[in-house]
């Protein structure tokens, strides 16, 4: 897992099609049920980032909207990791 977060970085995800970005966005997700990390967190982000920031999403502001609200749960999921909260609290 750690090698598919590491080829997927911010200067990649741009050139994905949304649907490309929604594909992996689940398979993080669920990797993340199953391993709560906050390098897993941090890259949910950035592809949340990237989709709702891309230009065919971008038009229809309800979903980018959604997105980014999205995107907050997750940033705060990683910053839970980053101060050391334990994954039986995040899991609660």
């Amino acid at each position: 897992m750690q090698q598919l977060i590491e080829q997927l970085k911010a200067a990649d995800l741009e050139r994905l099609e949304p649907s490309a970005l929604e594909l992996r966005l689940g398979e993080l997700i669920r990797s993340y049920t199953r391993e709560c990390s906050l390098d897993l967190a941090d890259s949910v982000v950035r592809h949340l980032e990237a989709l709702y920031l891309h230009p065919q999403v971008a038009v229809n502001r309800d979903r980018q909207c959604a997105l980014r609200r999205f995107a907050c749960h997750w940033r705060w999921l990683a910053d839970q990791h980053r101060r050391g909260v334990g994954h039986n609290a995040l899991a609660a």
